[in-house]
């Protein structure tokens, strides 16, 4: 008897791994701790919080893993560093992460990290604006004109029949937000092209607005990923997957209890959370933005955004020539492992939500 009970549980081990034991009254042995170094193209905070809520939580360490997380200087810098073999994984805004594999950098995009795209178009709600051909003859802002959204903006909008050169004028408005909502307000610009998390801040300095190039499927494209270098995807597989469960429950445990993850990130990054009702706001951006494609399919990638994105980076604009050198999208991202990254008791994790004590 004893050696058939031995069998079924290798049997489950090697089918699903250690998580499936948790799901029939097994408690799954923690495989042994493993340093990885996960990089940030920007700083730790809500922006990022299902890493450091998994941290807290200690979902990364029941993984195996034992997090380093790193802040390096944007995605381009992110690449690099990969390249270079100082870290394992990261987090990159998707157009850098199909540069960087043009390039020759090897890893594998596995876990899907925002689900909507990083930068919209957007105007006020009154504006007769509601697609990106109504942008002719008109002042769109931004933070400058060195940024890496524009080249991407500027294609979208030769697509849409425009030439950017000539018929958009873009305005440098610097970095504060509230300068970019009086901008609006004022008609200085008619547009402005706004990151998913600069769009709260703008947003809370001059009210609501209209997105130009959220509800078109065209501009639907791959935004942020998280990357692992082809080395650790290989020989590292289970801690790859155990990062994407320990991220995958550390946001289903914030949609279940917002006000709980939002203490735990004030431990974290304290500097957020100076003006309560605003960072509610970011965080609910953050859950909207980070929400599954698919219920309980968290990392879930749409390998038809990333399949967008390529054909939008080619188009060659004032001058430059474009993304030259095609990517195989399906050599660079992967859905093998959502299902195993989404294998855990859901149910175990709203429970701790709804009973967090802070």
């Amino acid at each position: 008897m004893r050696w058939r009970i031995a069998l079924v549980v290798a049997l489950m081990l090697s089918a699903f791994g250690p998580a499936a034991l948790a799901q029939y009254g097994g408690k799954p042995a923690a495989p042994p701790l493993k340093k990885f170094t996960v990089l940030l193209p920007f700083r730790v905070g809500i922006t990022f919080f299902p890493l450091s809520v998994a941290q807290e939580l200690g979902y990364m360490r029941e993984e195996g893993i034992d997090l380093d997380l790193q802040v390096v200087n944007g995605s381009s810098a992110l690449v690099q560093q990969l390249a270079a073999g100082n870290a394992q994984m990261g987090v990159i805004l998707a157009p850098n992460t199909l540069l960087g594999f043009a390039e020759g950098v090897r890893y594998k995009a596995f876990y899907d990290f925002l689900t909507r795209n990083t930068f919209d178009v957007r105007v006020l709600p009154g504006a007769p604006i509601s697609k990106l051909a109504d942008l002719k003859g008109r002042n769109v802002g931004t933070i400058d004109l060195t940024r890496g959204d524009l080249p991407l903006l500027r294609a979208q909008l030769q697509r849409a029949g425009l030439n950017p050169a000539r018929d958009v004028l873009f305005v440098a408005l610097g970095p504060t937000m509230s300068v970019h909502a009086q901008a609006l307000k004022e008609g200085k610009v008619q547009a402005l092209n706004l990151s998913w998390n600069n769009t709260v801040s703008v947003e809370a300095a001059g009210g609501k607005l209209k997105c130009v190039t959220c509800d078109s499927e065209e501009l639907q494209l791959a935004s942020e990923t998280t990357v692992a270098t082809e080395a650790v995807y290989r020989q590292d597989r289970r801690y790859v997957v155990g990062l994407g469960r320990a991220m995958a429950k550390a946001t289903l445990f914030a949609e279940t209890n917002p006000d709980a993850a939002i203490a735990i990130m004030k431990k974290v990054a304290p500097q957020e959370h100076t003006d309560p009702a605003f960072t509610r706001t970011f965080f609910n951006a953050a859950l909207v933005i980070m929400k599954p494609r698919q219920p309980g399919k968290y990392g879930l990638s749409d390998i038809g955004g990333w399949d967008r994105l390529q054909n939008f980076m080619a188009v060659p604009t004032e001058g430059a020539t474009g993304m030259t050198t095609r990517v195989d999208v399906k050599q660079l991202v992967t859905n093998e492992l959502v299902d195993e990254m989404n294998r855990f008791d859901a149910e175990a994790v709203r429970k701790q939500a709804r009973d967090y004590r802070q």
